[in-house]
């Protein structure tokens, strides 16, 4: 599918194209699951070649930073699929050619929509002479280099936001865990296992943004030395990709603390599944010990040798289980006073 953003009654209009009539005045044109029909006629309006899902998927900065045919090609892996409940990421290809802004994918981030839909919103004005291609208007000037630095931001703005919710799982599962040591009854086994997969999937999600990170990380000293070589960018252009360099970096150690704090809860869920171990371990063995003079004596009146007075005793047997009851109720009391139980 082709969406392509064109400048239409001072505002950026969406439209669905197909690959016979991609518009040649889209500022923006955005290539989700192209059909081959579909990228020819990228290809063919914007004199470039575009990668493959392969190339996008190679983890060499040469292979995903570079500039050919007057074009510049920048591949980031973006986080998507959070809401579904099933979190991923997946390589996102942007290139800017000539007068657009072109990006290439094949999942759904939600910051794509969320700053599609910003853009749709926005007012446009004439643009400046520091800007390559003039927008209609009297609101904000678009070009591909600040349409491409906006969903930069938007996709950073959104890793922030998954990380602040990772961080309040994290407090959850802390407080689950440390609640559960407090209870006098034992934590149920279905408890650590629901513990130790919340942990999980959170140790999976932070792994997956510290790589789209830096992805990122690498990105934007390219693209900034790309707006350094442009003759015609906005003033604010450059100062706002040292913006999102700063605060990828700040994610960046915030990830590192998400990830060292998801590593000491996944420690202390271990080390509770060993002392609830334990305390039944040792039940059992204070149990073994209770019971083991009743079953002495018990194995010793079993025997059967012929000369055995106690047999012909008319109180032996009462005799016998009154020991057996004490021989077990001293231990138990001896292992009360010693709080082993």
């Amino acid at each position: 599918m082709i969406r392509a953003y064109v400048p239409e009654d001072n505002q950026m209009r969406a439209m669905t194209a197909d690959a016979t009539a991609v518009p040649a005045d889209a500022i923006w044109i955005d290539v989700i699951n192209p059909t081959r029909e579909e990228e020819l006629a990228v290809e063919r309006l914007c004199e470039i070649e575009m990668p493959t899902r392969e190339e996008m998927r190679e983890i060499e900065v040469s292979s995903r930073l570079y500039a050919e045919d007057g074009a510049t090609f920048l591949t980031a892996s973006v986080v998507f699929g959070l809401d579904g409940g099933k979190p991923g990421f997946a390589p996102v290809t942007f290139i800017l050619a000539g007068s657009r802004l072109i990006t290439l994918r094949y999942s759904e981030p939600k910051s794509f929509a969320i700053f599609a839909a910003k853009l749709c919103r926005e007012t446009l004005r004439a643009a400046p002479e520091e800007f390559e291609k003039p927008s209609a208007g009297n609101g904000r000037p678009q070009t591909a280099e600040t349409i491409l630095i906006g969903l930069l931001e938007t996709v950073i703005d959104r890793v922030a936001d998954i990380l602040e919710t990772v961080s309040a799982d994290l407090d959850g599962i802390g407080d689950d865990i440390f609640s559960s040591s407090d209870r006098k009854k034992p934590t149920k086994t279905g408890d650590f296992k629901s513990l130790l997969r919340r942990i999980g999937a959170v140790g999976d999600l932070t792994s997956r943004i510290r790589e789209s990170l830096a992805t990122l990380d690498r990105l934007l000293p390219f693209l900034q030395l790309t707006l350094d070589a442009r003759k015609a960018v906005s003033k604010d252009s450059k100062p706002r990709v040292k913006a999102m360099a700063r605060d990828v970096h700040s994610l960046n150690d915030f990830v590192a603390f998400l990830s060292n704090k998801t590593v000491f809860l996944l420690d202390t869920t271990v080390g509770m599944i060993s002392i609830e171990q334990a305390a039944i371990i040792k039940i059992f063995s204070v149990a073994a010990v209770a019971f083991l003079p009743p079953t002495l004596i018990a194995s010793v009146y079993g025997m059967n040798f012929e000369h055995m007075p106690e047999l012909t005793w008319t109180y032996g047997y009462p005799l016998a289980i009154v020991l057996m009851i004490v021989s077990a109720v001293v231990p138990m009391i001896f292992f009360r006073i010693k709080n082993w139980l």
